[in-house]
């Protein structure tokens, strides 16, 4: 049987709350006291009940952590990925992770998400995908609980970290002009999503510095899912024929991109080069190996975990805004436009 407060109470023939003083260091207790009480704790082995702890001090050591409505939750490897890292940081500082999945559009939104807020089950939240114009915010400004977005925000006190979007995408398509592309579609996510909204900001600069007019009519909404990224790529198809490559927002949706190119009889690069977004480990497994923007997922996990942490325990109360650094990473999805690829084939038969 578990030893408890009571029996340490009972062999030093000390009250049950001078012992739990004891253990926690209150400087009420003689030092004499301390050192007994320290000694039969190791000795007994001793542990404290986390859920009385949490009565005690009002605290649960568990964070929450809003995802994204199921499945896409579960089954994007970004996520998993960043669960991952997020998960292992919060258990080193003695915290565990409490899951919340949004509802689908039109059941309710985030409200699953605030429920927990409000539960006082959790001491803080992290929460995924911000909105351009977030309710969540005031809601949880309201109720003062330590909360850090992963995504940029627009209110300069809130706490946040991202990836760097724009330029990062600005970077990947520019790549894509050098290599002779000029009709580059673009699969975006939600329009209302600060990181779609971002990322295709990003494209639409790398257009506009190469002097290439924005075309809305090879730009489609995709949801970020693989099923969004495959519908959207049929819209835009349906209308437009003569694109040279896509970018995606992100890797996910990008698979859906390849499905609907094949479908369509265009084969990838060779027809249509493919970039996407978020550098996922999946994305070196596609056939061919997908082109994307490489985002440094495990850190974002580590990182959003400790600022949050320094929230909950009062060493920081300035908000922190940081943007990680992003890497392009070119692969087999991205080639020359073919007519490109023709026109050196002609000159080197010329030559000979």
């Amino acid at each position: 049987m578990r030893p408890t407060l009571q029996d340490m109470a009972n062999i030093l023939n000390l009250s049950k709350s001078t012992v739990s003083r004891a253990l926690a260091g209150d400087s009420r207790v003689a030092e004499a006291t301390r050192t007994k009480v320290v000694t039969l704790a190791e000795q007994i082995g001793y542990r404290p009940n986390p859920i009385a702890q949490g009565l005690a001090t009002r605290r649960t050591n568990i964070i929450g952590l809003a995802v994204p409505y199921a499945p896409r939750s579960l089954s994007d490897p970004f996520y998993l990925e960043f669960l991952g890292a997020a998960g292992d940081t919060a258990m080193k500082y003695g915290y565990s992770l409490l899951l919340s999945a949004a509802e689908r559009e039109g059941s309710g939104g985030y409200r699953s998400h605030m429920e927990l807020a409000n539960s006082a089950r959790v001491d803080g939240m992290i929460l995924t995908e911000p909105r351009v114009l977030d309710e969540r915010i005031e809601i949880l400004k309201k109720m003062d609980l330590p909360f850090v977005f992963l995504g940029m925000v627009e209110d300069p006190d809130v706490s946040w970290v991202s990836g760097e979007n724009t330029r990062g995408a600005a970077f990947a398509v520019a790549r894509l002009i050098e290599l002779g592309h000029r009709r580059i579609a673009c699969i975006t996510g939600p329009s209302d999503q600060t990181a779609s909204k971002a990322r295709f900001k990003g494209y639409s600069v790398a257009l506009a510095e190469a002097g290439i007019p924005l075309d809305r009519n090879i730009v489609a909404s995709g949801d970020f899912t693989q099923t969004g990224g495959y519908q959207a790529m049929k819209a835009v198809l349906e209308h437009e024929s003569d694109i040279s490559a896509v970018f995606a927002c992100n890797d996910v949706m990008a698979f859906g991109v390849m499905r609907a190119l094949r479908e369509a009889g265009l084969a990838i690069p060779n027809d249509v080069s493919v970039l996407g977004f978020d550098g996922i480990p999946f994305a070196e497994y596609m056939d061919p190996p997908l082109a994307t923007v490489r985002q440094p997922i495990l850190e974002l996990g580590r990182t959003i975990v400790e600022i949050l942490v320094e929230q909950m325990n009062g060493k920081n109360k300035c908000p922190i805004h940081k943007v990680l650094n992003v890497e392009f990473q070119p692969a087999g999805s991205i080639a020359p436009p073919s007519w490109i690829s023709r026109e050196a084939s002609t000159c080197v038969s010329g030559a000979v």
